[in-house]
């Protein structure tokens, strides 16, 4: 076997794992056009915070958000407030990341540049990576010890981008990603792996 497929759900339970023998091919895809970015400034903070909490009051939670440090014209924001954030943060994050995306369009379109936004609940995107590159190392120590090559589940950009950068500093592993759209995978392999060739 060449090739596990599937490693984050034999991790925490799923599917089974079973041999992909080929890579598919990557669609080319167009350039987008650039915007500028929007730089921030603690009133645009600011306003981007009153604009979630209006947001969440219209979902009839009562939360509070606060403010963290973010990297340079990104806008970080956590929502605390409540024991339980599970309607915010939805299956898989994906309410959170739909927060995210509309906080980012509206400041986008109010201030005419793009803008960046990080939002959190309960620091559950800090587990959710956590959790991600502790997996990601297991995968390498698999690829490793049994010349093979890993075939993670399909991961947002964001987590593939998290993957390669746990696993850039391994000298015997390299990773690199395969398939389109919300199938893409990150593949986690010995450093010149070559396939082994079928028995006669």
């Amino acid at each position: 076997m060449s090739e596990k497929k599937g490693f984050f759900s034999s991790l925490f339970g799923g599917r089974e794992e079973a041999v992909i023998t080929e890579m598919e091919p990557e669609a080319p895809q167009a350039p987008r056009p650039q915007r500028e970015a929007l730089e921030v400034t603690p009133a645009i903070i600011d306003n981007a915070r009153l604009t979630l909490l209006d947001i969440l009051k219209t979902m009839g939670l009562n939360v509070d958000v606060a403010v963290k440090e973010s990297a340079e014209n990104t806008i970080s924001l956590e929502i605390t407030g409540a024991e339980d954030l599970g309607i915010v943060i939805g299956k898989a994050g994906s309410t959170l990341h739909a927060l995210q995306l509309l906080l980012s369009n509206i400041l986008s379109k109010k201030y005419q540049k793009k803008a960046f936004v990080r939002l959190d609940a309960n620091d559950y995107k800090v587990k959710q990576e956590q959790a991600i590159i502790a997996s990601a190392n297991d995968a390498a120590d698999v690829a490793e010890r049994e010349h093979v090559q890993i075939v993670l589940d399909p991961m947002t950009s964001a987590e593939r981008r998290l993957v390669h950068t746990a696993l850039q500093g391994r000298a015997g592993i390299e990773t690199f990603s395969r398939g389109i759209g919300r199938t893409r995978q990150v593949v986690v392999s010995p450093k010149n792996f070559k396939k082994e060739a079928p028995a006669a």
